[in-house]
């Protein structure tokens, strides 16, 4: 039996419109998708674009506010230091390159530590010695890992040195013509003689001599030797030339 259609109505236009509103539904799904994904897309690449201003903003800054110039490191440069010594402590001090760390090694170990101030300058007070030659060394670094040093010899002696005196003899009368007095005695090789404050002469062996002139009555002879450490022998002598 077959179907009536109706007057006026085509009879393939119930299936023209299911096809159609599928289609439709089909470029709307499509529409949408690309535009998630464009949407997606701009998000992403929009974030990473301010991320990129921002590092080149923050970069831009550093380097004008900041600017990092590394300045070579300076060896230490100590002051004056007596290679000889008899003082169980001393103090030292030097310059090196601003704000530099320092260590000072005596012997062989770490005896103390300090930062150069933004002149340079720094100093170690109180350093103890033992009796003997001392290694000083003085290690400035900086942040970049650099390292410089600087080594001194420092000699403690405590010993006062030898002091002979050979002639004249304590309590010792010269006749009234003598106007001269012969002072010969003997001391350490390396140290100074003063008779009466005045340097007197001494050959490689330690030997000195010198002439004092005198006059009648009674004299008055003081004889020190001094090493280079500062230790010092006296003797004081009193002669006399018979009026």
């Amino acid at each position: 039996m077959k179907r009536p259609i109706r007057a006026g109505v085509p009879a393939y236009t119930y299936k023209q419109d299911k096809t159609e509103e599928k289609n439709i539904y089909r470029r709307l799904t499509i529409i949408g998708g690309i535009t998630v994904v464009l949407l997606f897309i701009l998000w992403f690449w929009g974030i990473a674009f301010i991320r990129i201003i921002g590092n080149l903003s923050t970069n831009d800054t550093d380097s004008v506010s900041k600017p990092r110039i590394e300045i070579p490191l300076q060896p230490p440069s100590l002051g004056d230091l007596p290679e000889f010594t008899n003082k169980d402590k001393i103090s030292l001090s030097g310059t090196t390159s601003p704000q530099a760390k320092l260590k000072l090694i005596v012997n062989g170990a770490e005896a103390s530590s300090t930062i150069a101030d933004t002149g340079g300058s720094f100093s170690f007070v109180d350093v103890s010695l033992k009796d003997g030659i001392n290694i000083l060394k003085v290690k400035a670094s900086n942040s970049s890992g650099e390292s410089k040093e600087t080594r001194v010899l420092i000699t403690l002696d405590k010993t006062k040195p030898i002091l002979t005196v050979i002639s004249p003899t304590n309590g010792q009368v010269f006749p009234k013509n003598t106007s001269t007095l012969s002072i010969k005695g003997k001391t350490d090789t390396d140290a100074t003689v003063l008779i009466n404050s005045i340097q007197a002469i001494t050959d490689k062996d330690g030997n000195f001599s010198y002439d004092l002139s005198a006059s009648p009555g009674s004299i008055n002879i003081e004889i020190t030797a001094n090493d280079k450490a500062g230790n010092a022998e006296t003797q004081k002598l009193v002669v006399t030339i018979e009026k």
